[in-house]
């Protein structure tokens, strides 16, 4: 249910800064809230608690957004709250930014390499994917794992391309553990 109610939320918000010719604003400063929902578990939960007044929600979001998004954003985050639908509005954030990127043919990679990559080969790795998938855009999502010992795995879409140490090492550890090959030379 909330998943449907954001995502229409979402939609509506798009045709408005369509209609507006703000998109590309209200969805910057829609990836600006993203960031700091994210980076904030207690404005999550606020946003979900039913103890929470609406008017101090209001507040919260006056005293954050007001004059930091633009109109249209604003008077939308506030007709959410007076709605009783903010309980929603991380999930409306996330699908918004979704939607935006099916209209603007962005797809969100994700690099995680055991130490950081080097620019270049980023680029070539990114260049070499949008030719094979034929992707218009890309938006890098770099994150570190030393887990992994070496090499990277790239996740975009619904695909997952795990080229690491840590996975080759599994593979080969099952091979090892399975010992078919040994009964076919026995």
């Amino acid at each position: 249910m909330s998943y449907r109610i954001a995502t229409r939320y979402a939609k509506s918000l798009i045709l408005l800064a369509k209609e507006k010719g703000q998109l590309d604003e209200v969805f910057r400063d829609m990836k600006e809230i993203d960031r700091i929902f994210e980076s904030s578990r207690e404005l999550k939960l606020m946003f979900k608690s039913p103890i929470i007044t609406s008017d101090k929600k209001m507040n919260v979001v006056k005293s954050l957004f007001e004059a930091k998004v633009s109109p249209i954003l604003y008077g939308f985050l506030t007709l959410m709250i007076k709605k009783g639908r903010e309980e929603h509005f991380h999930e409306m954030v996330e699908s918004f930014i979704q939607q935006y990127n099916v209209i603007k043919e962005i797809t969100p990679v994700k690099i995680t390499s055991a130490v950081k990559l080097d620019a270049g080969l980023i680029q070539n790795i990114l260049n070499n994917l949008k030719k094979k998938e034929h992707l218009k855009e890309v938006e890098l999502q770099e994150s570190i794992n030393p887990e992994m010992i070496g090499g990277f795995v790239l996740e975009y879409a619904d695909k997952l391309i795990d080229n690491s140490v840590s996975n080759s090492l599994n593979t080969l550890k099952n091979i090892i553990e399975d010992d078919s090959y040994v009964k076919k030379y026995l």
